[in-house]
């Protein structure tokens, strides 16, 4: 999901895809995106990665990459299943499987708010996609005392689209989703089989996830606020706010969790290096060891810059360039 919108002359926004995001990295000669391909493991000599073996899922030809250093972001899954499948197994690999229990809600505005916002953008979407500036997302924030995390979304300003037949203009209804924070538990986890296999030829994996009574009544507090802040909007859809099933945030975190040492509960340190692997790094929302109640992207984002200058330290010696210190 595109998480970037691109302002145009007539002050609509339109949501940015790939290519915008990455600008002209992504036209670097230095850079090659090989798509429809599939890594089927990080290769390595004693501790140290030498590369990758990658398959093209076109024509089914393997082929080895050779590499100084591999970063693996494959998300909160697949990263740990794939230094499962090279043999990368730290004791804490795939452990503290995260997410953030979402209860969702929506209401419908008063006619009267509907048509004052009509008056005010002339508009409300257009067929190209196009959103007004005045439309957008409120945030709600965690605090000690409501554990969770808000957002308020005015339904025409989301790149998913309305449900077929909601017999509602864009603009009317408004999305409320509350996010909160769970505990974190080294049994929930990813688990591989090294029997079995996925449909791309990768170990198998099964889910082992629950709710602690703690992580129960913070889920009940949070229906209650949602329920009061659509009250306070407009005439709720629905009988009732609705606990999504677990997984449904979509922002798993902790599989490859980092950690000031090496001591049986992390994957990498605070650099995103793994443990006992040079030259090896992870990326991603699998990195993140603490319990979060909101979008986790910031989060990836600044760590992953924290790791890209321990990785460009790493390489310098190689390159002859001046290390960049990775604090």
């Amino acid at each position: 999901m595109p998480l970037a919108v691109t302002p145009r002359p007539d002050g609509a926004h339109t949501w940015s895809g790939t290519d915008v995001v990455l600008g002209a990295a992504a036209r670097d000669e230095r850079v090659e995106i090989a798509d429809r391909c599939l890594c089927l493991r990080v290769v390595l000599d004693g501790g140290t990665v030498t590369g990758v073996v990658v398959k093209d899922l076109t024509t089914g030809a393997e082929r080895d990459i050779a590499a100084r250093a591999v970063v693996v972001a494959a998300d909160a899954l697949r990263t740990p299943q794939l230094l499962h499948a090279s043999g990368v197994r730290p004791a804490a690999l795939g452990r503290y499987l995260n997410d953030q229990p979402q209860i969702v809600h929506a209401v419908r505005l008063p006619d009267e708010v509907v048509a004052a916002h009509r008056a005010v953008t002339g508009r409300t979407r257009d067929e190209d996609g196009a959103i007004v500036p005045q439309s957008g997302v409120s945030w709600v924030p965690y605090t000690d005392a409501q554990p969770f995390h808000g957002q308020v979304m005015q339904l025409d300003a989301s790149p998913v689209p309305l449900a077929d037949g909601a017999g509602t203009e864009p603009g009317a209804v408004v999305g409320l989703g509350w996010f909160c924070a769970k505990d974190v538990n080294a049994d929930d986890r990813v688990e591989f089989t090294d029997g079995a296999t996925d449909a791309y030829g990768l170990p198998d994996m099964r889910i082992h996830y629950r709710y602690t009574d703690d992580d129960l009544a913070t889920i009940e507090e949070a229906k209650k606020a949602v329920t009061e802040a659509g009250a306070a909007l407009g005439i709720p859809l629905g009988d009732a706010p609705v606990l999504l099933p677990a997984g449904s945030s979509l922002h798993y975190q902790g599989t490859t969790r980092m950690g000031p040492v090496d001591d049986g509960t992390s994957v990498c340190d605070s650099h995103s290096r793994v443990w006992g692997t040079r030259g090896l790094w992870v990326a991603g929302n699998n990195v993140i060891p603490t319990a979060t109640a909101c979008n986790p992207t910031l989060t990836s984002v600044a760590l992953a810059v924290r790791g890209a200058r321990a990785l460009l330290a790493h390489l310098a010696p190689a390159t002859g360039r001046t290390p960049v210190s990775p604090a």
